[in-house]
């Protein structure tokens, strides 16, 4: 399955093309877990065994597993799963030892999200930079105070980014927004549950 389709890039700024670099959903993942951590008080230890669970050993399995996947003739849909398996157990862990708010709740958060995109990417490429990025600013927010809501602009400049490059349509990135907005949904909810 093919995830990802370069269509032609409208002439663009060289900003659109180092905002979308400099936020990869991988580095605003990982920021997130990482504060997650430090607001569930866990200590350096914690957050990096934390990071490692959520963030390092999924993406590695995910990008490392490529070309083995593919010599074997495995579709990508299967890495997708297989990451998505991942964070199903580190979440189900993190309610079971139990670790302090908001990390369950972020990381069954992240879970859903992922679902959501080996979901959606059937039918549409919906775009990981701002479903990523539209949940973090929104956590950022839920989290820290509305102080933060100047965040809230970081979500249009990644559409803005993802379409200029030609990564995605606007329909695509504008349900990459939806898909994050969702997300955060599913994590007030885990919250209020818990």
């Amino acid at each position: 399955m093919k995830t990802t389709e370069h269509r032609p890039a409208a002439k663009l700024s060289p900003a659109a093309s180092w905002y979308s670099k400099i936020l990869p959903p991988a580095l605003v993942l990982a920021v997130l877990i990482i504060a997650a951590g430090i607001e569930a008080g866990l200590g350096p230890v914690g957050v990096a065994l934390l990071l490692a669970g959520v963030v390092v050993v999924p993406g590695a399995v995910y990008k490392g597993t490529k070309g083995l996947f593919r010599r074997r003739g495995v579709p990508d849909s299967r890495r997708t799963t297989l990451v998505a398996v991942l964070m199903l157990a580190a979440a189900v862990v993190c309610f079971l030892l139990p670790v302090a708010a908001p990390v369950p709740a972020t990381v069954t958060g992240l879970l859903l999200g992922n679902v959501g995109l080996v979901f959606f990417r059937r039918w549409l490429n919906v775009s990981a930079h701002v479903s990523v990025l539209t949940f973090g600013v929104l956590w950022v927010i839920a989290t820290y105070g509305a102080g933060w809501a100047w965040l809230l602009i970081l979500s249009p400049l990644m559409i803005f980014s993802r379409v200029s490059l030609g990564e995605h349509t606007r329909r695509e990135a504008l349900s990459g927004a939806a898909l994050g907005l969702a997300t955060f949904c599913c994590f007030l909810a885990v919250m209020t549950w818990s």
